[in-house]
């Protein structure tokens, strides 16, 4: 060894070449070390990238899957409201089906009951449809509570009329 730096010594370019590429080799070996370590966080970044995008992905699908769930039994619920509001309650049906056997018996048993009953009923249409649109049906709901019917199922009394032909 000590005859390595004598020779060095008497040459001083041989000296300024060996400490110049002992240097670059020492800084080679330095940048191949640093970029071994950058792959390998680079590696890992991108892996815990690819991660956090399946977990992103995961996520998305199961909003998406949730959202259309949702929208399914929102139509289906506003298909059953839809059905409900036209469907008639028991007592409904009950007191629809009195009046009809009401209105059969008065048509039998009254001469003049039918031109009479049809103008009403138009009236009563009229009436109706007058109330159910514009400030009518706005009042009627703001200023009118609405009564709840009997729970009771109780038959309604039906009137006689063979009481007013005696009277005549």
């Amino acid at each position: 060894m000590v005859e390595i730096f004598d020779f060095l010594s008497r040459h001083p370019f041989l000296f300024g070449l060996a400490t110049g590429l002992v240097i670059s080799i020492a800084v080679w070996v330095k940048g191949l070390l640093k970029n071994r370590a950058l792959h390998k966080e680079i590696a890992s970044l991108k892996e815990s990238l690819y991660t956090k995008m399946q977990i992103e992905a995961k996520g998305h699908m199961n909003r998406e899957t949730e959202l259309e769930q949702l929208r399914q039994q929102n139509e289906n619920l506003r298909v059953t409201v839809k059905s409900l509001q036209q469907k008639a309650g028991r007592n409904e049906i009950r007191q629809l089906h009195v009046y009809d056997k009401a209105i059969h018996s008065m048509l039998a048993n009254a001469p003049g009951f039918a031109p009479t009953w049809e103008m009403v009923v138009k009236q009563a249409e009229e009436e109706i449809r007058e109330t159910e649109t514009g400030i009518g049906a706005f009042v009627r709901k703001v200023f009118v509570p609405r009564k709840s019917l009997p729970k009771d199922e109780t038959t309604p009394e039906m009137i006689d009329y063979e009481e007013d032909k005696d009277s005549e």
